[in-house]
């Protein structure tokens, strides 16, 4: 698949009908340039297998994780408007049969019994048929093999101990148990904070709440989701590093560029802070990035002051503000259990409504005569 195959006349024909001629036609760039790389991944990772001194084996994992970053970056460019080379018929095939490959292997698990937890274009992650690490890998390893054919390869990423996800594309969690150098480790995916004003309180509180779930403690994690933004609301953040400073964890950071390359600098939290920050006779210049806490979020703009590391910080933050921000971070991990981000912030969930058809009324009580709509069933096409 490359852009300088794309032919009515191929007959490399893509789930989306897009026309590619065989390699033994035209050779495109793109599979001579990606061949190669994939060779030298190769070749370093037998080298890192090889290798007894942990700094080279270190060298070695970052090198091939660069190799396969650059590799990656060939479907983005594709797809993307602003390449030279651009061709949305390339970036979607290469989606297409991806996709169709992974369904593919979906089927002849299933079909086996094998149970499929969550998929995406290019990964599967399935419950182990054994139980143990040790015949989990085994397995694990037997299907990459069983499934690598021709140009497809397959590999065995991790295996994780517990994981969580409710179906959300590229969002879940879990805990390691291989390979052994992560092991216990957590990885996070899709649930990070990518928000430029968020703050280090929301990614501490939701590590912890992870913590407990992957530890299988389904009601302690949401009674410490809870703790945490009550105790945020009232003014005293739960930390585990009882030496970190509180006020630190709720700083939030951001590039301040020239206030005319800004279309109102006025209502801007980042420029209000720079300002400040020249008031109290600190340096500042264009590019810089400055940091702030948040007072009082009802005022339009919203009040923020200027922090600097090792200058005490004599204003009270808006606590509450602070507090609806880490519910809103935490909310995307309990809403499963039924605990939104309102619910978290009180602290008490919303009463569940009631239906005639429930069986929470006197068997004397009027049957429903109304449709009911009915519950959409979910299949794997809901987490592609």
């Amino acid at each position: 698949i490359c852009f300088t195959t794309v032919s009515p006349n191929g007959t490399i024909v893509s789930p989306t009908g897009a026309k590619f001629l065989p390699a033994e036609v035209k050779k495109g760039l793109l599979p001579v340039i990606l061949t190669n790389l994939m060779k030298d991944r190769q070749e370093v990772r037998t080298k890192q297998k090889a290798a007894t001194d942990p700094q080279m084996k270190e060298f070695y994992e970052g090198l091939q994780a660069a190799i396969k970053v650059l590799m990656n970056a060939f479907y983005g460019v594709l797809a993307s408007s602003f390449y030279r080379f651009n061709d949305p018929k390339v970036g979607a095939s290469i989606t297409a049969f991806a996709r169709d490959r992974i369904k593919g292997i979906i089927g002849e698990l299933e079909a086996e019994g094998v149970k499929v937890v969550y998929a995406d274009t290019d990964s599967v992650f399935f419950q182990s048929p054994s139980p143990g690490l040790d015949a989990s890998l085994d397995f694990a390893k037997k299907t990459a093999e069983r499934f690598s054919r021709g140009r497809i390869s397959m590999e065995v990423d991790k295996i994780y101990e517990t994981l969580f996800s409710h179906g959300r594309k590229k969002r879940y969690a879990g805990k390691v148990a291989w390979p052994e150098e992560l092991r216990s480790q957590m990885v996070v995916r899709g649930y990070e904070i990518r928000r430029t004003d968020a703050f280090d309180l929301q990614s501490d509180a939701q590590s912890r709440v992870f913590d407990r779930i992957l530890d299988r403690d389904q009601e302690g994690s949401i009674a410490l989701a809870k703790q945490i933004v009550a105790e945020v609301r009232s003014g005293s953040p739960p930390l585990e590093d009882r030496d970190k400073d509180p006020i630190e964890m709720l700083v939030i950071s951001r590039t301040v560029k020239e206030e005319n390359r800004y279309v109102n600098p006025n209502s801007m939290s980042n420029v209000i802070a720079a300002r400040k920050l020249e008031e109290m006779g600190e340096e500042f210049m264009p590019g810089m990035k400055v940091s702030w806490i948040v007072t009082d979020s009802k005022k339009s703009p919203m009040e923020v002051e200027p922090y600097v590391s090792g200058r005490p910080f004599d204003k009270r933050p808006d606590w509450e503000y602070y507090a609806r921000r880490v519910a809103q971070t935490l909310a995307y991990i309990t809403e499963v259990y039924g605990w939104d981000e309102k619910a978290l912030f009180t602290g008490t969930q919303p009463a569940q409504q009631k239906s005639l058809d429930s069986g929470d009324f006197p068997e004397d009580a009027p049957a429903s005569e109304g449709h009911r709509r009915a519950e959409k069933k979910l299949t794997l096409e809901d987490f592609f």
